[in-house]
């Protein structure tokens, strides 16, 4: 099993080296999907009176671009933990003519005080944090009460014939695909490993209980590949 020290110096490593290519091996290897659901995620987001959201684990920007680009115009603030995958969001938001805000700094520990932002998101990053449960608590701290998380994240579909062939993409054809591509394999036979022991949503749901939030829901993205995880902080009294 491995540990959580050994976990963080995997994402380090790992991340760092793949930052140049990850757009374009997302988009690949989900065969476009991931567009598909980080917009999902988006419209979902619904900022409160403080107008903020805060996009933990935002990697090179997309749902932090996403959401500072959408109806509402919140004021997003993007945090990851790895400056190599910050520049590429930095690039992409002087391009859209865009101040987005960009901090590098850890989900465990999050630079900001209790109770400042409208919604938390992260995407595609909760698999990567050791203490899930911990991370998930920090995010609900930073929260207004009534304020929500929206985790989106991947996992193994629900349907016993659907999932034993997304388990032969995951171990088979993905880490060879990302390799080629990014002479990176051992990173994406991590990323299968992680999508697989993932816990289902049902579970996953209990860990948002533990950290402190309420009225937990799950919805599928194609056919249970993905999922958007919502829940809240707890009002106030």
């Amino acid at each position: 099993m491995i540990t959580p020290e050994r976990q963080l110096r995997l994402v380090r490593r790992i991340f760092t080296r793949v930052a140049p290519v990850y757009d374009l091996l997302n988009h690949l290897l989900s065969l476009g999907e991931d567009r598909r659901w980080r917009r999902f995620l988006a419209r979902a987001v619904r900022p409160g009176p403080t107008g903020r959201v805060l996009d933990v684990a935002t990697g090179t920007g997309d749902v932090a671009l996403a959401l500072a680009t959408s109806p509402a115009r919140p004021r997003v603030i993007g945090l990851d933990l790895l400056p190599a995958m910050l520049a590429p969001a930095q690039t992409k938001a002087a391009r859209r003519g865009l101040s987005l805000p960009l901090v590098c700094g850890d989900a465990l520990h999050l630079p900001f005080p209790e109770a400042c932002f409208d919604a938390v998101t992260i995407a595609f990053g909760i698999r990567n944090i050791p203490h899930r449960v911990a991370a998930l608590a920090e995010m609900a701290r930073v929260l207004v009460p009534g304020g929500r998380l929206y985790v989106l994240e991947l996992a193994t579909p629900t349907s016993p014939r659907l999932r034993r062939l997304y388990r032969v993409y995951l171990q088979g054809l993905l880490p060879r695909l990302g390799g080629l591509i990014s002479r990176q394999g051992d990173a994406y036979q991590y990323l299968a490993d992680t999508i697989l022991a993932f816990p289902a949503p049902a579970q996953f749901r209990a860990e948002l209980r533990a950290a402190g939030l309420v009225a937990p829901r799950s919805y599928a993205l194609t056919r249970g590949v993905a999922w958007l995880h919502v829940a809240e902080r707890p009002q106030a009294g």
